[in-house]
């Protein structure tokens, strides 16, 4: 169980006379005004599988949450009996929605595609030994029964499919997943949202939160990340609400990855999944959805976990501080982010870090060390490989860690160089406790790969999340006989 005397390691406090880094100095900010917790993805089973979804209510619970925000995908096969296991959970911690000190903690909850998209539970086994006769399971599943109905009876409170709540002061405003209702087919926009934002009056000189399940388009993530919805919203908030700061679900995408913090026109962020998270696709051992059906089995090496993760979130009167954790490794996952109001602002813009964010280098005397041995691609294959192996490039007071890393297979010809293979990996430690993050990088070249009794050496470099890459270390050169590393060089 996460405490709160682990989560204020690292000299973060989240109390009202806390300082969070990144951000300046508490007075910097201003008084803190409310504490959010957020979560997305939670994918709660027929079998009840409850536990990580107590424990961060619980953590939450401490750390005095005024709020807690889900993102979507509750309910993982769409069932009323597993929306029923995730309320009872909240009223659990939360009895009449208030915290163990009697304060009161809003629901913020909403639907996402799990909930609301289709009826999958033929997919589920243990949906099919429990409920047999599909019939009767029919009536269970949410997308084909009342779903205002479930939901209020599991949550005892008024539903509607886009809500505003305000917690302290603060706008929420809420939209609930849904597919195949007039305009929204494949269940990529909002219908009814701009009509509903017109009829609000807003505090223009104040931050408001906005949360739907998929990702608004070409926002957090960047461009490539998989399941974004179709860039209506995006295009609403950015010509009438700049103000927006916006949790979104569905990706999956761990909370390590600085790509998942957005500002533009507005502000978005990626929430983690607390069920478990993914990474950006190409790399060696990285886990992508989008890779899965092309290139998995091409992959050298299995993938890093990623746990189960969340955000908590400090609102001041002069800035939003975000801090990521892994409720699997009690630890934060990166740097606290800092969002100055009022927002829109451009310290999280993927255009300016691109340009000015510092990349990550390796400390001084940091070297690689080969070996050749047998190991397993993704696929599960037993195969020989060259290995590299190298220390993590750690944050320092002037450069990031390292969010990933290039590993090349170089072959010299006279004064010629040549690269004959490039690979990305993570470090095993990415995704859990960054402070922490020290255990050697490895990457795996096939032996087949590397030509024998040729000049070759092999180089590395740390990237960040925007594509900077550091200075290399390398091998010295040499000429393998395609059995055996020089032992100056293992």
């Amino acid at each position: 169980m996460v405490d709160r005397r682990s989560f204020m390691r690292g000299a973060v406090a989240l109390g009202a006379a806390g300082t969070l880094p990144a951000g300046g100095k508490a007075a910097d900010k201003g008084a803190l005004k409310m504490k959010l917790g957020v979560l997305s993805d939670i994918h709660i089973t027929p079998r009840n599988n409850t536990a990580r979804w107590e424990q961060a209510l619980r953590a939450f619970d401490k750390w005095g949450a005024d709020g807690v925000l889900v993102c979507g995908d509750l309910a993982d096969y769409g069932t009323a009996p597993e929306l029923k296991l995730v309320a009872d959970t909240w009223f659990k911690v939360f009895p009449g929605n208030r915290r163990s000190d009697g304060r009161p903690v809003a629901n913020l909850l909403h639907y996402g595609d799990h909930d609301c998209s289709g009826y999958t539970y033929r997919h589920c086994k243990p949906c099919v030994e429990d409920y047999p006769d599909e019939a009767a399971m029919k009536k269970l599943i949410i997308p084909l029964n009342d779903r205002k109905a479930i939901w209020e009876n599991c949550f005892r409170e008024e539903w509607a499919p886009i809500v505003r709540k305000t917690v302290k002061g603060y706008d929420f405003i809420l939209s609930h997943f849904s597919k195949g209702e007039p305009g929204n087919g494949a269940g990529n926009n909002v219908p009814g949202l701009e009509e509903f934002m017109a009829k609000q009056r807003l505090d223009p000189k104040k931050p408001f939160f906005y949360s739907q399940h998929r990702v608004l388009r070409n926002t957090a993530g960047g461009p490539y990340m998989w399941g974004q919805d179709d860039g209506k919203v995006r295009k609403l908030f950015a010509e009438k609400y700049p103000n927006c700061v916006a949790f979104c679900g569905h990706e999956h995408l761990t909370g390590a990855e600085e790509a998942a913090i957005w500002q533009g026109e507005f502000t978005c962020v990626a929430v983690p999944s607390l069920s478990y998270c993914v990474t950006l696709g190409g790399r060696e051992n990285g886990y992508s959805l989008a890779d899965k059906p092309y290139v998995d089995p091409k992959y050298m090496m299995p993938a890093i976990g990623n746990g189960s993760q969340g955000m908590f979130v400090s609102i001041y009167e002069n800035a939003i501080d975000i801090r990521r954790w892994s409720f699997s490794a009690d630890a934060a996952t990166g740097p606290d982010w800092s969002v100055p109001l009022p927002v829109p602002g451009k310290k999280y813009s993927h255009k300016r870090r691109a340009a000015e964010d510092p990349a990550p280098e390796f400390a001084p005397g940091a070297k690689l060390h080969l070996s050749v041995g047998k190991g397993k691609s993704r696929a599960g294959e037993v195969r020989d490989f060259v290995t590299v192996r190298f220390p993590a490039a750690k944050a320092t007071a002037t450069t990031p860690r390292a969010n990933d890393y290039e590993v090349q297979l170089e072959n010299r010809r006279d004064a010629v160089v040549r690269v004959l293979s490039t690979r990305r990996v993570y470090s095993p430690g990415y995704s859990f406790g960054y402070e922490k993050d020290d255990k050697p990088v490895t990457c795996n070249f096939p032996l087949e790969d590397v030509p024998v009794k040729d000049w070759i050496r092999f180089v590395a470099r740390p990237v960040n999340s925007f594509q900077r890459k550091g200075g290399m270390i390398a091998s010295e050169w040499f000429r393998f006989d395609g059995k055996t590393i020089p032992k100056n060089l293992a």
